[in-house]
């Protein structure tokens, strides 16, 4: 048997086989009148294995395949097995699908997982270029990036229960929404989930939380792997686009950084967007560059794999599109060579992005909700405009140099308020340089993709409320390392250049500074910054939450809380009290005590929580409970946060 033979007769074989199968289980789990589709896969399934049958039996098949097929796989440079499997892949992705289905709860778990894995994998499988460039191939420089994301990930691991000393709504409310898919309350990732944000990377607190219990760790340290792989991604991705010593710069540069440190710190989504920015568009330079199809492959990979994640994501699709087309009007004949690659790229995004997609097909609002709430385009622009009596390209204008500055020289605002800007004296320093080293040769198609990169996230933080708010700006800041560096690096040789300096002593030099400017950074974050948010952060509500939680987190299951809210919070109003405290079951007092609309104790084991301006109500608990122990709680300015009663019925 020949190697086309028998390539294509196990594609065929594998492939329908398994899209016979799982379609049977799918339809199977779909009521009768919803089946058509599933049953018309199985069909192609099932055609497909007799094809493999008959291939493997009869060598004519393949000839006759490969006359069928002959110009598309000619076009495309591909085996006509490898046809195959694209076409088999795209089965898969659609069945994934309808497997999957719309609800929280997918129809067949083990038929949409298994679906989507194997399409992905048979549209890798179908378009990779054996003889192109090889991941086996480079293990040296993948081990280094790898070295360098452990050396990166202490900075961003170490105490994550205490630093960011609070434990955000939204960090517990996605712990929340894992804890469910643990609880079997929801397990779709081809749907939303929390906050209209897609399901997919819920998956990933549920099973730390598994490990480490409902705890802050839990939810940060896949944060931190995220941001410390980012650290690697960077050191590729500098390497292949200016050389080996500014891979390392930016992959110094970065580790620690105290902007990308502390959202390596969050247990949110948006720390993976500068994972998935850096490792495509370092992916797609160097597709574009060296004319590489299976970097090619690893770009649509990435877009497609980012789309599960945080929204701004799909910024990466400009970035791409917007780097190959504004790089093909300096070279047009590459983008004809390119052609083909660039479509099968396309090819594996969709596939990959496909089941998701079609999600959204039906339920768009989930799609732009993320969008909507945090744009300035409608009612935030009208209200502007009522304010300021400006038109709107004046506030839009004004916006977008918000967007700019913030960059190197406004402070950043919201989740993170180091009243600095997103890079410090240092760092924004070597970034102009390596901002006008790019400005010096802009026909580069680094220098492209790098400007376009730089140029949406000024976009995306100067057309959102509250710019320049900073977690806008988390996928910016790989960019900001690769910029940086360029500048260092571009500087050495240049002054070898001149000077005739030895590159052993200059790179020692630089590497210094770029080591020292990093040390910097980590002292700010953690001996700066770390500190003075204890007191900036004395008395907000989410203070107050985290040490109720601290208080009440040992209590025995089954406890009981009342909580005496007012017009600022209640106990449900910060959801990193559930989070961290899931065995005790909280209740807001919105009524004097004693009123029936009240809820009324039923454990043996009661907590009742007082904020200061809201006591009244202290001595008729003290009467009614008698023998608790009565505590007060001291924030950081000396200022009471709430007293707490503790009555236990022995």
């Amino acid at each position: 048997m020949s190697a086309s033979q028998r390539n294509l007769a196990t594609c065929l074989l594998a492939g329908g086989g398994s899209l016979a199968i799982l379609s049977q289980i799918t339809q199977a789990a779909l009521p009768l009148d919803s089946r058509r589709e599933t049953l018309i896969l199985m069909f192609i399934g099932l055609a497909a294995f007799l094809l493999g049958i008959f291939a493997a039996r009869e060598e004519r098949i393949v000839p006759w395949l490969e006359d069928w097929l002959q110009k598309p796989v000619k076009w495309l440079q591909l085996e006509t097995w490898q046809f195959v499997a694209l076409f088999l892949a795209l089965c898969f992705a659609i069945l994934t699908h309808f497997a999957a289905g719309y609800s929280p709860l997918m129809i067949s778990p083990l038929a949409a997982w298994a679906a989507w894995l194997i399409g992905i994998s048979y549209c890798l499988m179908g378009c990779w270029n054996a003889t192109g460039f090889s991941l086996r191939a480079n293990w040296k420089v993948i081990a280094l990036a790898l070295g360098f994301a452990v050396l990166a990930l202490p900075f961003r691991a170490i105490a994550t229960n205490e630093i960011p000393i609070i434990l955000m709504g939204d960090e517990a409310s996605a712990g929340i929404y894992g804890r469910e898919i643990l609880e079997g309350e929801a397990n779709n990732p081809f749907a939303a989930g929390w906050y209209a944000f897609p399901g997919l990377y819920f998956f990933i607190p549920a099973a730390s939380i598994s490990l480490l219990g409902s705890t802050t760790a839990a939810l940060r340290i896949p944060s931190a792997i995220a941001g410390a792989l980012t650290v690697g991604g960077v050191y590729l991705a500098g390497r292949a686009m200016f050389g080996k010593r500014a891979g390392i710069l930016a992959a110094i540069a970065l580790a620690g950084f105290h902007f990308h440190i502390h959202f390596s710190r969050i247990g949110l989504n948006n720390i993976w967007d500068g994972l998935f920015f850096v490792l495509t568009v370092g992916a797609v330079w160097y597709a574009w560059e060296k004319e590489d199809r299976n970097a090619y492959i690893l770009t649509g990979l990435g877009i497609g794999l980012s789309q599960y994640f945080y929204p701004s994501s799909r910024a990466l699709l400009a970035v791409v599109f917007g780097g190959i087309m504004i790089s093909s009007v300096f070279d047009p004949q590459r983008l004809k060579r390119a052609a083909k690659n660039i479509l099968l790229m396309i090819i594996v995004a969709v596939v990959v992005f496909l089941p998701l997609a079609w999600y959204y097909t039906r339920y768009p609002a989930q799609y732009f909700a993320p969008l909507e709430r945090v744009s300035i385009l409608g009612e935030w622009m009208e209200n502007e405009i009522l304010i300021t009596g400006l038109p709107a390209w004046r506030i839009l204008l004004k916006q977008l140099l918000l967007g700019i500055q913030a960059f190197t020289y406004i402070p950043l605002q919201h989740w993170y308020r180091p009243e600095v800007p997103l890079m410090r004296a240092w760092y924004a320093g070597f970034f102009l340089l390596g901002l006008v080293y790019l400005i010096s040769r802009p026909k580069e198609s680094r220098s492209i993709f790098l400007f376009v990169w730089l140029g949406v996230y000024i976009l995306l933080g100067g057309l959102s409320e509250s710019t320049p708010a900073s977690q806008r700006y988390v996928a910016a800041a790989p960019l900001c390392a690769l910029i940086l560096a360029h500048g260092l690096s571009e500087t050495v040789i240049l002054i070898e250049r001149m000077w005739q300096s030895s590159h052993r002593y200059t790179t020692a030099a630089i590497l210094a500074i770029a080591i020292l400017i990093a040390i910097g950074d980590v002292n700010f974050y953690f001996n700066k910054y770390t500190p003075h948010t204890h007191i900036a952060l004395g008395e907000e509500p989410g203070m107050i939450a985290q040490e109720i939680s601290n208080d009440i987190l040992e209590k025995p299951q089954g406890t009981q809380a009342f909580f005496f809210k007012n017009s600022v919070m209640g106990y449900y109003s910060i959801p990193s009290i559930p989070y961290l405290v899931p065995q005790v079951t909280g209740f807001d007092v919105e009524h004097p005590w004693g009123t029936p609309d009240n809820p009324t104790p039923t454990s043996n084991h009661l907590v009742f929580i007082f904020l200061p301006d809201n006591m009244a109500d202290l001595s008729l608990i003290q009467t009614e409970y008698p023998g608790g122990t009565l505590s007060e709680k001291i924030g950081a300015n000396g200022e009471t946060l709430y007293w707490l009663y503790e009555y236990t019925d022995t």
